[in-house]
């Protein structure tokens, strides 16, 4: 079967200016796409690049599933969710009249245009942003008070015991959304801010939820800019992270947002990609080059430091600053592993090519001046953050409401040989490195000055 050609037109946020047109084609299950800049966006004074690899004297951009995920351009993919989002789409999309085989345009123009990650937004030869077209009338995410319904939905799911019901609210609120774990966009309407909303999975053994908000928690004591987050729990068996989403103002306008793939233009979110290589592209496309080359070594530390070993490129991500700059975004997705074994951990993304998988504070410490830091200076962060998070863990454990035995079987994760490393490195010299204080809000997270939203 030859499917006909697929257009959107591509928009930035509420600002009605089309930045540029994706064309879509499956050919008997051989799919491909182009995208190209429009001529007035192009000329626009204020115009910019989507990403550090698709610049606007270019111009088109071709993509196909061949090497990578999507046979989309990067950036779009990062407008698509993986995992748990596809699923949702794939489920929904199947149950109603869609017979053929779900494509890679078929999931991009299914996902909820106002949850949708990040400023583009997609328009299809109607004049509708999709997906507003899939459904009779507008609905905004549901309010924390419908937080047991989407879990009842979410679990259906998991379970593949779901009905028409469930797939419709998680289409709605859900699909927009990747990674593995179950989740969906709610709105606090108290603070008219969108969160992600994560669920206990229906198989899940492990506190995940209370854990990944304690670890955000530990990242913003030790004043690395991390996403903020809290509990709500139907029940002690049941915790929900909300995380608040960074790629929406105060005022409910959009950032863009790419992901740590996009930006280093790797086909897949587990390619070898090193720390030391994202600080090089860092050093050309930040708008604060130290500053963002200091909070990118701080957060491999981090990641060492809690053994998260779910550090892949789409576990990372960017904001668009100003034309052509870019800042890390917030931390989110940070997993410590409470299973790791006592002398050794792997990183998804390696700290350089000489280092290889290991997650080494030594290995972090000799590839110092990637990230503009001497050895001396980065010893002393290091230790700095080692102290705090072995000191500070179990009372913010606590805080969440692990357990005395699930604090046990997380010992490992907060206190390994990699902490005995870092604690070995001596007294901190470090002009500001006391940690200790109660940590303070992140400028990047409610920044002061103008910050480009759409």
């Amino acid at each position: 079967m030859i499917n006909s050609p697929s257009r959107l037109r591509v928009f930035l946020g509420s600002t009605g200016k089309q930045i540029g047109t994706l064309n879509f084609t499956d050919l008997n299950g051989r799919q491909n796409s182009v995208f190209d800049y429009t001529q007035s966006w192009r000329e626009d004074q204020d115009s910019f690049s989507i990403s550090p690899s698709m610049p606007l004297k270019t111009g088109r951009f071709f993509a196909n599933a061949l090497n990578q995920s999507l046979a989309l351009p990067l950036s779009i993919c990062d407008s698509c969710p993986d995992s748990w989002g596809s699923k949702i789409i794939r489920n929904a999309l199947r149950c109603g009249t869609v017979k053929r085989k779900i494509n890679d345009f078929d999931i991009l123009a299914a996902i909820d245009d106002f949850t949708r990650v990040g400023a583009l937004r997609y328009m299809d030869d109607q004049g509708e942003f999709v997906s507003r077209s899939l459904f009779k009338s507008f609905q905004a995410p549901p309010p924390k008070l419908w937080l047991n319904r989407l879990a009842e939905a979410a679990k259906a799911l998991e379970r593949s015991e779901e009905n028409k019901g469930d797939l419709e609210i998680l289409l709605r609120h859900g699909a927009s959304l990747g990674g593995a774990r179950p989740k969906a966009s709610v709105y606090d309407t108290a603070k008219g801010q969108l969160l992600i909303a994560k669920f206990t999975g229906a198989g899940e053994t492990k506190p995940t939820e209370r854990v990944e908000v304690l670890t955000l928690n530990l990242a913003s004591r030790v004043k690395l800019n991390a996403s903020k987050a809290s509990l709500y729990c139907l029940s002690d068996k049941e915790p929900i992270a909300l995380i608040e989403r960074f790629d929406r103002t105060a005022k409910g306008n959009r950032r863009l947002y790419i992901s740590a793939q996009t930006f280093m233009d790797a086909p897949q979110a587990a390619d070898n990609c090193t720390y030391t290589e994202i600080a090089d592209q860092l050093r050309h496309n930040a708008s604060e080059p130290e500053q963002q080359l200091h909070e990118l070594f701080g957060r491999v530390a981090f990641t060492i430091l809690v053994s998260n070993s779910d550090d892949h490129l789409k576990n990372m991500g960017f904001l668009l600053t100003s034309p052509n700059k870019w800042e890390l975004s917030p931390m989110f997705d940070v997993n410590p592993d409470p299973d790791r074994a006592e002398d050794q951990i792997d990183l998804k993304t390696w700290i350089s090519e000489e280092s290889g998988p290991s997650a080494s504070i030594e290995a972090l410490i000799d590839a110092a001046e990637w990230f503009g830091l001497t050895r001396e200076y980065a010893a002393e962060k290091v230790y700095s953050m080692a102290e705090v998070i072995s000191s500070t863990w179990k009372l913010e454990a606590k805080a969440v409401g692990l357990n005395t035995s699930q604090i046990k079987d997380y010992h490992l994760a907060f206190e390994n040989s990699e902490t005995s490393y870092a604690l070995n490195l001596g007294q901190p010299k470090v002009p500001g490195s006391d940690f200790n204080e109660e940590p303070k809000a992140h400028d990047n997270q409610e920044p002061d000055g103008p910050q480009p939203s759409f």
